[in-house]
């Protein structure tokens, strides 16, 4: 079956070779479909309030501008603007109403479309029935406009989970366009494919770029797909740009009609062709997750959220396919939406404000302050989305989030627990012959050389701002040093409700500043059912804000792990089978982690902790080998190690919770 799948594979890659002359012109190619986008991040170059303002004002009539003023002149040039349906939205409902009807007459002319996601999001941070809901805008636009919408887009992001496969299919999308940031590796897929889900028997076909975007001919070896983007928010193309576009084209593709349209068309094209394409059937994952893991309190919220809605759909306290459905699911959606605030080389940089003390005196610095702000406006689409809801659901979900904020430390008490951990704070279990060590709490400091390593291994371009992205310029110059430390419990007690509670500490070490680390942790475990369940609480108070790359590790090291399941955005993924490139070690989870052995499994529900890395505890140890089991689970607490747009310091209090559960064959 791998050698059928391969020679199929090269068979669609030898197709969608172009039938050149030695001038570099296609001459088979009959037929050129013509796509024009504007990545879109809601944020990033600016605030996000801004950004939405700048496309409401000024780009979308822009875009109606353009395709007018092409129209009119009636040449060959055309201009079809396609954008995310979010957008499309947001101006519906900000727009006057002269501007609001200019758009609906570029909607039925079909100068502006929409696309079958809102907006770009990392997929793997979002649960099933939120990630079905908000593609219902799409629908929903489709029946106003009697439109029918079969085509997605998601640009930057280099990857996403098969389980949003059978969601897109269900939804009536038929092709998932994904352009990847150009300087990041690409997961090793054909360029064009059928992604199959194997536990829904869906499928979707799947076309996979470098960039954003670019020309590529489909298998017939007849047909050529244009995508010609501008970049990060920097609105529609001119209509001189256009004109340069297609005679561009109308030189490589000597022989072909042009035709301005979207990625509709695209889908029905290959849709004819869905038999003959090489099929995928593996998890591809996401190498930029790890930035979900910088703003911890936000995704408890948002993940406490998410399971709250799941349960009002699941009573019929709100109508899944709703208006009311739809419109909370988009606005707190944008919580997973891929930019989390300003470009930090362009708004921040200070790269030589690392230190402690550099970066403690720093922050009342506009650049800072604005830097936070962005991040702030990330915790108040929580706000937004609960202000949607009816005064019922309202108070639930307010109720949720004060819930997520809440940390109780518990106080000492000279009770002698039940168990006791060891030294480091963590328990050997063991149930019917199923062995787990768990509770190992970790902290990592990292350097400039992890962060080169990083780069070597991760990027296929080391142009300036793709090293700035993804590193930590300066970091060099800083007392950042690589150092891993394990907490010690300090002392431990049985509580009032029978609990083993622990006080640790991290040990000093002189390549991490004391002052760093947070001013209490503890943990709580209880076990029930006879051993067969465990409840385990870790608690962080006082985390100070700290620019200097760190995250900080809930460890699992069951006996003999031989392979590892995981639930993202509903359906249970093996992680083991992800494809070169895709995301191999760390994986957004939905509910739980299946650690599975020779004696059983072992399943760890997360409900507040999104991130699960398999083999090496490491943050930033992208490979394509497949992970060392010998080495673990571990649940990503907190990270700023991604630059971008991401937070890059948190501070606060926190707890998190899991439940363990020992399942022997």
């Amino acid at each position: 079956m791998k050698t059928l799948k391969l020679l199929l594979c090269l068979a669609c890659l030898a197709a969608l070779q172009p039938l050149c002359r030695a001038d570099g012109t296609a001459t088979g190619v009959e037929n050129v479909l013509v796509i024009f986008k504007t990545h879109l991040d809601i944020g990033f170059t600016g605030l996000s309030s801004e950004v939405r303002q700048t496309y409401v004002d000024e780009f979308i009539p822009k875009a109606i501008e353009t395709a007018q003023e092409l129209s009119s002149e009636g040449g060959d040039a055309r201009y079809v603007w396609t954008t995310g349906a979010w957008l499309i939205d947001t101006y519906m409902k900000q727009a006057s109403p002269e501007a609001v009807s200019g758009l609906e007459a570029a909607i039925r002319r079909g100068d502006i479309v929409w696309n079958g996601v809102p907006y770009t999001v990392e997929s793997e941070s979002m649960g099933r029935d939120l990630f079905r809901e908000m593609l219902g805008l799409s629908a929903s636009l489709d029946s106003k406009y009697g439109k029918k919408t079969i085509a997605a887009k998601m640009t930057d992001v280099p990857g996403h989970t098969r389980s949003i496969v059978p969601l897109l299919s269900d939804a009536g999308i038929r092709l998932l366009h994904v352009g990847v940031n150009s300087a990041v590796a690409v997961p090793e897929v054909p360029p064009v494919c059928r992604w199959s889900d194997p536990v829904s028997g869906k499928s979707v076909i799947l076309m996979y770029q470098s960039g954003y975007g670019d020309d590529m001919i489909l298998p017939d070896g007849k047909t050529a797909v244009s995508i010609n983007f501008t970049g990060d928010n920097h609105g529609p193309h001119t209509a001189q740009q256009v004109k340069e576009i297609f005679a561009r084209l109308k030189g490589k593709y000597p022989n072909a009609t042009l035709k301005a349209t979207s990625l509709n068309e695209v889908a029905q094209v290959l849709s004819g062709m869905e038999g003959s394409l090489p099929e995928v059937s593996s998890e591809i994952g996401d190498t930029w997750i790890y930035g979900y893991g910088s703003s911890p309190l936000r995704m408890k919220k948002f993940r406490a959220l998410s399971r709250l809605f799941s349960s009002w759909l699941e009573e019929g306290r709100i109508e899944s396919g709703s208006q009311m459905a739809v419109d909370f699911a988009t606005a707190l959606g944008l919580v997973a939406e891929h930019t989390w605030g300003l470009d930090v080389k362009t708004h921040l940089r200070h790269w030589d404000t690392y230190g402690y003390d550099s970066f403690s005196a720093a922050r009342d610095l506009p650049e800072f302050r604005k830097m936070e702000a962005s991040w702030k406006e990330q915790d108040d689409y929580i706000d937004t989305a609960i202000s949607l809801l009816p005064a019922g659901l309202q108070q639930e979900a307010k109720e949720a989030v004060q819930e997520a904020k809440t940390v109780n430390m518990d106080t000492p008490k000279d009770s002698r627990p039940r168990f006791e951990p060891d030294s480091c704070g963590t328990y050997r279990m063991e149930y019917r012959g199923l062995g787990c060590s768990i509770g190992e709490i970790s902290y990592q400091s990292y350097s400039e050389q992890d962060y080169i390593q990083f780069r070597d291994a991760y990027l296929i371009s080391h142009v300036q701002w793709a090293v700035e992205d993804n590193g930590k310029p300066g970091l060099q110059e800083s007392p950042a040093r690589s150092a891993t430390l394990t907490a010690t419990a300090d002392r431990c007690w049985k509580d009032s409700r029978g609990r083993t509670v622990c006080d640790l500490s991290f040990p000093e070490d002189g390549r991490v500043d004391s002052r760093v680390l947070p001013s209490a942790v503890q943990t709580s475990c209880r076990v029930s059912d006879g051993g067969r369940s465990v409840e385990l609480e870790v608690r962080i108070s006082g985390k100070p804000a700290n620019r200097m790359p760190e995250a900080y590790w809930l460890t699992f090291r069951p006996e003999d792990l031989t392979g590892v399941v995981a639930e993202k955005t509903g359906e249970p993924v093996d992680l083991l089978d992800v494809v070169p490139g895709g995301n191999r070690q760390m994986h957004g989870i939905d509910r739980y982690v299946d650690m599975v052995t020779s004696k059983g499994t072992i399943r760890v529900w997360s409900p507040d902790a999104p991130l699960a890395v398999i083999g090496e505890r490491n943050g930033i140890g992208f490979s394509k080998d497949k992970p060392e089991m010998d080495k673990g689970v571990h649940f990503c607490l907190y990270d700023n190690l991604w630059g971008t747009n991401f937070s890059m310091w948190w501070e606060g209090s926190i707890s998190y919770r899991f439940r363990i559960e020992f399942m022997p064959e």
